[in-house]
């Protein structure tokens, strides 16, 4: 599989060792940009910061669609992320001056986030994907 397809095709399988190295290596341009924007343009890091996470969100999805694949699972469960966004939307991020008390839609945001979170690090990050073919393509390597 080409990088291409690996970082923008929803097609395919991928098995947890890939799945693994695109989250150390998606985190850790997560955190390198946000302390480096912090760093260099700390009044607008609250404004750049989502932009480079909507970069990052296709590939992000295509690697955990191919993951849900190897599974035996339609792309459908990427639906589980939606609490994940959502909960990272609603707290404010780069300009301690947005920060705020703790709202209810933060509280059941943060809370769907984590239950979500957990059952797809146990799916996609744990659980061995079906032996063989299946109906979205050969087995890993």
């Amino acid at each position: 599989m080409s990088m291409k397809e690996l970082l923008f095709s929803f097609q395919g399988r991928i098995g947890r060792k890939t799945y693994w190295i695109w989250n150390a290596v998606y985190y850790l341009m997560i955190v390198g940009f946000a302390l480096g924007m912090n760093v260099l343009f700390p009044s607008l890091a609250h404004l750049i910061l989502p932009v480079f996470l909507i970069v990052v969100l296709i590939p992000d999805l295509a690697i955990t669609a191919k993951r849900w694949h190897d599974r035996g699972k339609s792309s459908w469960w990427l639906l589980l992320n939606v609490p994940l966004v959502i909960g990272r939307m609603t707290v404010p991020v780069g300009d301690p001056s947005l920060a705020t008390d703790t709202t209810m839609l933060q509280a059941v945001s943060s809370f769907a986030a984590l239950l979500c979170g957990a059952w797809i690090l146990v799916e996609c990050g744990f659980l061995k994907g079906t032996s063989g073919q299946n109906q979205y393509g050969p087995e890993p390597k």
